[in-house]
C-alpha cells in the first residue's frame, strides 16, 4: 500500500536526521545549478551540467538501491569514486531502457491517436486524463489504456531489475542481462510485480502532488519542499531495491533448500 511505503521511506530516510537534512541541502543546491545553468549557460554548458548531475542523482539513487539490497536501514553514505562508477554505468542503463520504452509507448499513442503514456503524469493531471474519455472514442480510449499500461508495466520491469542487477553486482553486463531478469520475474510473479510498481507510482504521485501545491508558511514551505525533495528521489530507489531485495532473498532461499537436498 502506498501510505505504508510512504512510512518506511520516512523511516528510512529519517533514521539519521542531520544526513538527512543535509542530503536535502544538497540536494537543493544541485537544484540552483541546474536552475542557473538553463538560465545563464549556453546550451553546451547546460547539456555538461545536466549530465553531471544526472550521474551524480543516478548514483546516490542506485547506493540507496544496493543499500536496501542488503537489507539497509537509513541513507548510506556519500562515497564518490561509488557514486560516480555507478552514476555513469547507471545513465547508461537508464538510457537505454527507457528508450526503448518510449520508442514503443510512442507508436502505441501514434496508432490510438493519443499522446504519449505517462503513468505519473496521468495521475497527476486527472481532470486532462479523464477529459481523453470525453474527447476521444471510450471504446478505443479504455484499449489505449490497456495496451500502453501493459507495456509499461513490462518495460519498466525490465528497466528496474536491470537497474537493481547493476547495483548489486556492479557489472554493466548484468543489467542487459535478459534470461537473468526474466527468471526474476517468473520468481518474483507479474502479479506481486504490478501492485508493488503501482504501490511505488502512487507515493510518488501523492508526494509530488503535496509539494507543487505547498502554501506559503513563511519560509517553512522551503524546509518542506527540500524535505518533501528527498523523499520523492527516495522513493523511486528504496521501491527498485525493496523489489529486488525480495527477489534475492527467495533465490537464496531456494539454492539453500536446493543444497540440503
Amino acid at each position: 500500500m502506498p501510505i505504508v511505503k510512504l512510512k518506511r521511506v520516512w523511516d528510512y530516510c529519517s533514521y539519521n536526521k542531520p544526513f538527512f537534512a543535509f542530503i536535502a541541502l544538497l540536494m537543493f543546491i544541485i537544484g540552483l545549478i541546474s536552475s542557473y545553468a538553463s538560465d545563464y549557460l549556453s546550451l553546451d554548458w547546460r547539456m555538461v551540467v545536466d549530465w553531471s548531475i544526472s550521474i551524480l542523482l543516478t548514483g546516490y539513487g542506485l547506493s540507496i538501491t544496493r543499500d536496501r539490497i542488503n537489507h539497509g536501514y537509513r541513507l548510506p553514505k556519500i562515497i564518490p569514486k561509488d557514486v560516480l562508477l555507478l552514476g555513469i554505468k547507471g545513465s547508461i542503463v537508464y538510457t537505454v531502457y527507457i528508450a526503448g520504452q518510449i520508442f514503443i509507448l510512442y507508436f502505441i499513442a501514434l496508432f490510438f491517436g493519443f499522446p504519449l503514456f505517462n503513468l505519473e503524469e496521468m495521475l497527476l493531471n486527472f481532470n486532462e486524463t479523464l477529459h481523453l474519455f470525453y474527447a476521444h472514442n471510450p471504446i478505443y480510449t479504455i484499449i489505449f489504456f490497456i495496451v500502453s499500461a501493459s507495456a509499461f508495466y513490462f518495460t519498466s520491469f525490465f528497466s528496474e531489475m536491470g537497474l537493481a542487477k547493476l547495483a548489486d553486482t556492479k557489472k554493466l553486463s548484468m543489467a542487459f542481462n535478459f534470461e537473468s531478469i526474466y527468471k526474476s520475474i517468473e520468481l518474483f510473479g507479474w502479479v506481486h510485480y504490478v501492485r508493488d510498481l503501482t504501490s511505488i507510482v502512487v507515493a510518488i504521485v501523492i508526494l509530488t502532488f503535496i509539494q507543487s501545491r505547498l502554501p506559503e508558511l513563511f519560509g517553512i514551505e522551503f524546509i518542506l519542499w527540500m524535505i518533501l525533495g528527498v523523499l520523492i528521489f527516495s522513493t523511486q530507489y528504496l521501491g527498485i531495491g525493496s523489489l529486488y531485495c525480495n527477489i534475492k532473498d527467495n533465490e537464496l532461499k531456494i539454492n539453500a533448500e536446493i543444497n540440503v537436498k
